[in-house]
């Protein structure tokens, strides 16, 4: 078993602190439009840690195409190659974009975007189609192309080694659904039954069963890095029930909320799962589920609420009917319930992820929208207000660079081992800058060991070697890099 270090001990306190006590209730959380590309709609898809945004937004010309947004360089045209329409459907925590794009003859082809990069093209001579949408933080990428004889296949892409197929049971039709960091696919195939899969980049497949203990209906819509999946399956009384699925306890039914229909749709890094679930009334509200137990996470006043995502944190967003009848975005926590995320002064809005910075995106409207994003929906941000004494990850690194270079001048630290410590300090400043943010994170993970070092070793004193070990801990950016970190040496 590795030894944890009291930094990333401190470092988990530090990231539940912030994310779940950073707001009061009663605040209003700040709402950005992300804008459009010229038209009169923008809708988004992804979204980073890192605040990266990705959708598709209406150009002047009535097309649509893929965008990226940061607060700093504002709405991004993508373009698209060579046909009319594109959009961007994820992002990864490197800042990669995956696009796909109409062509002129008709077919759908995918690329990867890169800010101030060249855009690689995912797709093999001779497809008809290529259309990508998942990609993970190792820049793999995941989605389904069509071949020259029109049959579909699901691929995996890696920046090494090209395009594979998932090879299924003859006579069946698989679609993913998503993809973790570890490159397992999840998702459902259908042919004399439908079945939830877990397919692993070695090229083994595995049919995760139902409910019933055979397998007659199930299907996978999400996974975490731990491969956990959830989704919904039959059970023995021919119920869909929602069921969480793991490599040492199988398929497991999470019940209902009084009705015989429940349905999960994400599940986080800690195994807390959300989804939706009939009640004995019939109207449908949003569940979470967690050791064992679910809970009705309620309305906004009306009669039906439904949950769309999960982040680290155990916060949860989605939409919910208001006492008026209208649908808006809600954001719900285990502290204080759930929280009308307003509108951009329409009637409607709604939410689809929340990222572990607790950063939203949706849109809002008025009552003519569609959940499927007409052109009077606008795309938003919403952030979750950190306390004032929380600085970036560049002012702190910055603020560290600044406390070395004062143990230099005071003598407390020798010149050459603090050069030493600023020149990767400000190694770990440029991956921040430019989205590296896992890269940047373990370097600074390191950093925080070679610091302990010095104070065994005393030439660093105690208290010194505490407080920039301490500042590392609250670089927010690397929060859940080391989260998770600490939560696999917990395993071990």
């Amino acid at each position: 078993m590795k030894k944890r270090t009291f930094a990333l001990a401190i470092l988990l306190s530090l990231a539940f602190f912030l994310m779940e006590g950073s707001f009061s209730w009663g605040q209003t959380i700040p709402m950005t439009d992300l804008g459009t590309l010229g038209g009169t709609y923008s809708y988004p898809l992804a979204l980073n840690d890192q605040g990266r945004v990705v959708g598709r937004s209406s150009t002047p010309s009535g097309a649509y195409h893929a965008f990226s947004w940061t607060s700093s360089e504002g709405m991004i045209d993508l373009g698209a190659l060579g046909g009319v329409n594109s959009e961007a459907v994820a992002v990864n925590e490197q800042g990669q974009v995956v696009v796909t794009s109409s062509m002129s003859d008709g077919s759908w082809r995918s690329f990867l975007w890169t800010n101030g990069g060249p855009l690689v093209d995912l797709n093999t001579p001779g497809e008809n189609s290529t259309i990508a949408r998942f990609i993970n933080d190792l820049g793999q990428v995941a989605g389904v192309r069509t071949d020259a004889g029109n049959v579909d296949h699901i691929f995996f892409w890696t920046p090494g080694g090209g395009m594979i197929d998932m090879v299924p049971m003859e006579g069946y039709y698989c679609e993913p659904k998503a993809m973790n960091n570890q490159g397992q696919i999840v998702g459902v195939c259908t042919g004399s039954d439908t079945r939830a899969f877990l397919w692993n980049p070695n090229g083994n497949l595995s049919y995760l069963g139902d409910l019933s203990g055979g397998f007659s209906f199930s299907y996978a819509l999400a996974v975490n890095d731990s491969g956990q999946v959830v989704g919904q399956s039959w059970n023995a009384e021919y119920a869909n029930h929602a069921f969480f699925w793991s490599p040492n306890g199988g398929m497991v039914d999470l019940g209902a909320l009084g009705g015989d229909f429940s349905e999960a749709v994400a599940v986080n890094a800690l195994g807390q799962v959300v989804g939706n679930s009939s009640t004995p009334s019939g109207d449908t509200q949003a569940f979470f589920w967690t050791a064992g137990k679910m809970v009705g996470l309620g309305t906004l006043g009306g009669t039906s609420s439904e949950a769309k995502s999960i982040n680290d944190q155990g916060q949860v967003v989605g939409l919910s009917t208001t006492a008026s009848g209208d649908s808006h975005a809600f954001l719900w926590t285990q502290n204080e319930g759930m929280k009308d995320l307003g509108t951009l002064g329409g009637n409607s809005s709604f939410a689809t992820a929340i990222n572990n910075r607790g950063q939203i995106i949706g849109g809002s409207g008025d009552s003519t929208m569609s959940m499927a994003g007409l052109p009077k929906t606008r795309a938003i941000l919403w952030s979750l207000p950190l306390p004032p004494s929380s600085p970036s990850p560049e002012e702190q690194l910055k603020k560290m660079i600044a406390e070395v270079e004062k143990l230099i001048q005071s003598g407390e630290l020798r010149k050459v081992t603090g050069r030493g410590l600023i020149i990767e300090l400000q190694v770990v400043l440029k991956k921040v800058q430019r989205e590296k943010s896992k890269t940047a994170c373990w370097l600074l993970h390191s950093l925080t060991h070679q610091i302990q070092g010095l104070v065994k070793s005393r030439k660093l004193s105690s208290a010194n070697g505490k407080n920039l070990i301490d500042m590392a801990t609250e670089v927010g950016t690397c929060a859940d890099e080391w989260k998770e970190h600490y939560r696999k040496c917990g395993k071990k």
